[in-house]
Parts: C-alpha cells; sequence; structure tokens
C-alpha cells in the first residue's frame, strides 16, 4: 500500500544524483583519461543524449525490481567500526546474514558491472561496450555519494533529496560544480573495483557531518519555506565537486583497466597517432583520497554476491543491466532507498534507450518533506530489527 501511495504521490522521483546529475557525469567521464589517449577520443566521439541517459536507467530499474535499491549504497557504519566491514561476500553472509542485502551491495554491484565491461571490450562489441559503460556509471558515482555510505541517509527529514536532487535541478549550480570538477580530477589508474568502492564509502562516511552542517546552514532542522537552497550550495558546493572529481576519476580509470584487461583491443575511431598505454600505477585522487591510500588486494574470494543465487549470471547481450538481476537475500530493501521509482521500462533487445528525461521538476518538493521521509523512518525500523 505504501508503495502505491508514493507512486501515486511522487510520479517523477529523482535519486543519488538526480538523473541531470547522472547525464551531466556520464558526460564527463572520459575526461580524467590521458588527453593523447585512444579511449578518450573513443568515448568523446561517441557521447550522445541517449547513452547519457542510460546512466539513469538503474534508478528507473527500482520500479521493477525489488532488488535494484540494495545496489546503490553501503551502510558501512552498521558495522563498528566501519573500516571492518567484511569485504568477501560470503564473510558479508556469515557475519551479517541477511543484512548482508540490506545494507547495500555497491562494491559488488560495481565489481560485476566492471566484469561485464571486460567481456564487451574482449568481444570488441562496441555497442554493449558503451551499454555497459554508460550503465556502470551509475554504480560508480553513486558510491560517491556520501548520503549513501552512512545509515544515516537522510539526515533533517530530506537531505538527500535537497543536496542530490534539488540542489542541482538548478543548472547554473550543476555547471559550477563540473567546473570546479574538472580543475580537480586526479591520475587515472590501477583500481579493484570492489576494493576500491569500499575506501571510497568509508571515506564518504566520514564526511557526513560535514554535509549535515551545511544543511544546519542552510535551515535543514526547519526545512520548509525559509529554507535556503542556495545556501546549501555555497556551504556543500567544494564538498560536492571533490567527490564528483574523484568520481570521475575512478570511473575513466576503470574503462581504462576493463579495456587493458581485454586486451587493449583496436576499436573503430583508434588512429595510428594516438596513445595505447594501459595503465600502470595506482589512481590517485586529488578530492578526497583515502588515508593511507588503496586498500591491497588479498588473495581470490568466495565470489559476487548474486554467485549461487537463481538470478545469478550475466545477461545475454541484450544491452539492459550489464549483469546479474543482482542479491536477494533477507530482503528487498534496506534505510538508504528513496522507495521505488516508476519504470520506464526497459528498452527490448534491439531497442536503443530512449533519452526519456527525467522531469525532475515536476514533483512538488512538499512530498519529500512530509510522505517520505515518515516512509522511509518506517522502511528502516523494519528493517533493522534484528541488526547485528
Amino acid at each position: 500500500m505504501s508503495r502505491l501511495l508514493l507512486l501515486a504521490l511522487v510520479p517523477n522521483v529523482c535519486f543519488a544524483w538526480g538523473f541531470d546529475g547522472h547525464r551531466r557525469l556520464a558526460s564527463l567521464m572520459h575526461e580524467p583519461l590521458p588527453a593523447a589517449h585512444c579511449l578518450r577520443g573513443f568515448y568523446a566521439a561517441r557521447q550522445t543524449p541517449a547513452l547519457q541517459d542510460r546512466a539513469c536507467d538503474p534508478d528507473r530499474l527500482r520500479g521493477s525490481d525489488p532488488n535494484e535499491a540494495t545496489r546503490h549504497y553501503l551502510e558501512i557504519d552498521w558495522v563498528t567500526p566501519p573500516s571492518a566491514y567484511p569485504r568477501d561476500w560470503q564473510q558479508a553472509l556469515e557475519q551479517l546474514r541477511q543484512f548482508a542485502t540490506r545494507n547495500g551491495t555497491v562494491p559488488w554491484r560495481v565489481e560485476e558491472q566492471y566484469a561485464g565491461l571486460v567481456s564487451a571490450f574482449r568481444a570488441r562489441d562496441v555497442t554493449q561496450v558503451l551499454d555497459r559503460s554508460f550503465f556502470m556509471s551509475h554504480y560508480v558515482t553513486d558510491a560517491f555519494s556520501v548520503l549513501h555510505d552512512t545509515k544515516n541517509f537522510d539526515p533533517n527529514d530530506g537531505l538527500h533529496g535537497r543536496w542530490e536532487s534539488d540542489m542541482l535541478d538548478v543548472t547554473a549550480n550543476l555547471d559550477a560544480i563540473t567546473a570546479q570538477a574538472r580543475g580537480l580530477f586526479g591520475t587515472p589508474g590501477r583500481v579493484d573495483p570492489r576494493f576500491a568502492t569500499f575506501d571510497i564509502v568509508l571515506v564518504g562516511n566520514g564526511l557526513v557531518p560535514q554535509l549535515i552542517s551545511a544543511d544546519v546552514a542552510a535551515g535543514g532542522l526547519d526545512a520548509g519555506s525559509g529554507y535556503q537552497r542556495q545556501v546549501l550550495f555555497a556551504q556543500s558546493r567544494e564538498l560536492t565537486a571533490r567527490r564528483w572529481a574523484d568520481a570521475l576519476t575512478v570511473m575513466s580509470s576503470l574503462l581504462w583497466m576493463a579495456w587493458a584487461e581485454a586486451g587493449a583491443p583496436e576499436l573503430p575511431g583508434f588512429t595510428p597517432g594516438c596513445s595505447r598505454a594501459q595503465p600502470m600505477g595506482p589512481a590517485v585522487l586529488r578530492g578526497y583520497p583515502p588515508p593511507g591510500g588503496w586498500t591491497p588486494l588479498p588473495g581470490p574470494d568466495a565470489g559476487r554476491p548474486d554467485a549461487g543465487r537463481p538470478d545469478a549470471g550475466v545477461d545475454a547481450g541484450t544491452g539492459f543491466g550489464g549483469g546479474s538481476a543482482g542479491g536477494t537475500a533477507g530482503g528487498t530493501g534496506g534505510g538508504g532507498s528513496f522507495g521505488p521509482f516508476p519504470d520506464a521500462g526497459p528498452p527490448g533487445p534491439s531497442e536503443p534507450p530512449e533519452a526519456v528525461g527525467c522531469q525532475c521538476h515536476a514533483a512538488a518538493g512538499w512530498w519529500l518533506l512530509v510522505v517520505l521521509p515518515a516512509l522511509l523512518r518506517r522502511r528502516a525500523s523494519t528493517a533493522r530489527a534484528g541488526q547485528p
């Protein structure tokens, strides 16, 4: 009943960075790559509104796939200290039981999507390479939202929407963050998809108080008609730009690594003069680098969260999803999601993604302050009963 009520009230809900934010991030994902590299030119020449909109599809999936929500976040502070959160899926299941999924699975989702991208590069299937790249960008960049890195996912009854979506609905804000992020790109290089995502989440978890302070300065404890959205922007602009710069540095690193791991294949548009260099050293972040660097990798573990599940496996090249349907153990959602998203419907096997647009501005702001926080609190209390 609560899902039906939410859908009726908020037909155009946006999540994470909002559709405008995700499209913008996807449009920039090649820019941190070396300027003369063949892969940078390959992506730059193929940027289209339809592909950028593909980066929004994981949020659309929330309406049709009850397992989708937990793939976008990791509430890492359910474990104390958060750095002790198990990074091996079987260990997470043993220690956290059903909460291994409810707490979020974004590190494993990024790892899964990366593996699909390597396969697409290896097959030299340009359509799949592009589809998987833009789809994967959603999960990679979601991990850089600090409110996707904590169980305190919606402070002050609505900060999640005020920061990630409402603030970025203002084109001037979006442009300013983009410009600042471009000046903070790091150096793409080698990162492990899963372990790097854990490191990213840990850094983001530590930034939550800074974002809450920005919201309080804007009137977040009384976020009615007196709320000053531009104060939130001014107070959180640098934090947001730094996380965006780091997200794009990591995303370009994953693209580069997937191409190299696939054997550095020649692709359409590669010219004799462009660089075919492969990533050698670790990626370097300039925004908020992990203290002490990236976590060293252990030996092979027991697999990804979908291993052994009825819906496990990579899709059959339909151009939708780039991987398996995701984990299901222990429930269909957790405190970190904004509930079901009105489903735009997956494209058919040969149907290209349609740039439908989010129309986020159509949703009146009051729903986020009145209906959604109450629903999220109820979901969170239900989901957390018995949390280890």
